[in-house]
Parts: C-alpha cells; structure tokens; sequence
C-alpha cells in the first residue's frame, strides 16, 4: 500500500503487519477523531484528524530509521484517544495533564483485535503498549520525539508553513536514540513555533474556552443519560449527532455558541481556564555531542522562563455571544 501524506508526501508501505493495522477497525475509528479535540465547524482553526497524525508519527519513525517494532507502536500510540481528544480531560480528567489516553493505551488495545494481529507477526501488545520501550517516539518533555514533532509540523503546515516544515524535516538525525537538530537556527526556529502554537492556540484563551463549552455540554449528556461513556470509545460525528438532535436547551446552546463564535473577556468571576503547559527545548549537534537550545541560546532561555511563569498564572474569562 502506499500512503500520501501532506508533511512527508508518498511513502510505500511493504510491512504486511503495519498493512493490516491500518486498515484494522481501531486505527479507521481515529478518522473520526479529531486532532484537536473538535470538528472544524465547532473549532475556531482548521485541523486534522488522531488517523493522519498516527500515521505520520509511523512515517516520521520510518525516515528516522527507527525499527518495525518502534513504527507499530508509533502507529497505535494514539489508539485510545476517545472522541473528542483531550477534551476528556475537561470530562474526567485533568485538563493541567492531558494523560487520559496515556492511562487507558494498554487497557484499550487489549480490549481490541490488535493483541491477535501483533500475535501473528509475533509481536507482544504489551510491550508495544509501553512507550518507554521507544525513545525515538515518545520522551518526556522538553526533549525532541516522534509525537511531538508530528502534531507540530501539522500546525505549522496548516497555518501556511508547508516549506519551513520542510526545512525543519530536512534538519532532523539521530543521535543515541535521540531526535536532535543539526543546525541551531533551525532548532530555533522550530522552538520558538512551539511556543508560539503553545502560547496562542493550545492554551490560548479561545481555545481553552470551547474546550469547558463542548466539556460542559458533553458532561450535560452524560447526567441526562443522553450518551454513556462507551459512546466515547467512538467518534465525535457520533456523539455531536445525538447531541444536536437532543431538544435539551443548555446543550443546544453551547453548541449554537460554539459554532456562531464568542469573545473572551477577564474577569474575577469568570470560569478558570486550565491546560498543560507544553514546551520544548531541543538537543542541538554540537561537535559530536549534543546541547539543549537553552544553553546554546540566551533569547530562547529567557522565552522559555518567560512562558513558564506566565503558564502559572490563573486566568478566568466570561464569555460575551456574538
């Protein structure tokens, strides 16, 4: 098979293991989950889908040399994303960690026809299960990983980047099971997006706004027995079907909101917005070894303080319908 992607373009797939997975039932679900927690006509930027990130997080994985193992896992990282991405952590979990889908990978994939097809090709489910198995897709922050440079060369690409996540692609090596930058500027540049992204869509205030609107009103569903947990395990187009086809008021509304659009005011009264705070500080080849960009630069040091005292700082908003 082959698959055209719009960050890496065309990459052959030969793997009958990696073949049958992406067409298995678990990975086709992640169509119709978002990769920024709502469709686009409830969300104020366009975005992608959980099924074209996780197979450009395998793809990515490919081009870096990482083994067959490391690409299946890659692939299925994000298996247990319920509708509506990391808005479940508004739902049920914490909105600060953004770790729901972490917790429940094992259960999920156990739970699902992957464990008999890993089996097949004499690969353990759970050890593809755990992550810390494969440095190269996921590490905690602020290092570089496979995830993490995915979903942000997505954004950059969406909002017009097409030739500077080239660039940034063509900059990436390997180093000791490590993503690192051969080039300081372009470490930079790749940084100083990441916190733009950070500062201005993932935690910024419109964003974090519908994410306590649609959580409000999936919360409401959920005590009026409108949908059940389980309907989670499915996807956005699923539940928001029932949703807008309810005659409950208050969900009618946030919806009507959410999609008409809202300003965000200040105020004391006003609901808490919460979110991770996401950042990077990429490793940089130096000389044959390595250095984070932070030590190399004093202006993405001081950014990056910066961000995460402002990150601390507790903000409540109203919001003002259109």
């Amino acid at each position: 098979m082959e698959i055209l992607d719009r960050i890496y373009g065309r990459e052959k797939i030969n793997e009958k293991v990696l073949e049958e997975l992406i067409y298995s039932p678990s990975v086709q679900r992640l169509k119709g989950v978002s990769q920024l927690g709502m469709p686009n006509e409830y969300y104020h930027r366009k975005g992608g889908s959980r099924y074209e990130h996780s197979l450009g997080v395998m793809v990515l994985l490919r081009r870096l040399g990482a083994g067959l193992e490391e690409q299946v896992a890659g692939l299925l990282h994000d298996i247990s994303h319920t509708a509506f991405s990391h808005v479940i952590d508004w739902v049920v979990g914490d909105p600060t960690k953004e770790n729901y889908q972490d917790e429940t990978l094992l259960k999920i994939i156990k739970n699902s026809e992957i464990p008999e097809i890993l089996a097949n090709f004499d690969l353990d489910y759970r050890r593809i299960s755990n992550h810390e198995n494969f440095p190269l897709l996921e590490k905690k922050a602020p290092s570089l990983c496979a995830d993490r440079i995915d979903y942000s060369l997505r954004e950059i690409f969406l909002k017009g980047g097409s030739k500077l996540s080239e660039k940034i692609l063509k900059d990436l090596i390997v180093k000791e099971n490590q993503i690192v930058f051969k080039n300081k500027e372009i470490a930079e540049i790749f940084a100083k997006e990441y916190v733009d992204l950070q500062k201005n869509h993932w935690a910024g205030d419109e964003a974090r706004t519908r994410y306590y609107l649609l959580s409000q009103t999936l919360k409401k569903g959920l005590e009026k027995g409108l949908i059940s947990f389980e309907d989670f395990n499915k996807t956005d187009d699923y539940i928001l079907d029932i949703l807008e086809n309810s005659k409950d008021d208050f969900i009618l509304d946030n919806l009507n909101i959410l999609k008409k659009g809202f300003d965000v005011v200040e105020s004391e009264n006003g609901i808490e917005l919460k979110k991770k705070f996401r950042y990077i500080d990429p490793e940089v080849l130096v000389n044959g070894s390595y250095k984070n960009l932070s030590f190399l630069s004093k202006e993405y040091f001081e950014l990056l303080e910066i961000e995460k005292e402002k990150s601390k700082l507790v903000k409540k908003v109203r919001i003002v319908q259109k």
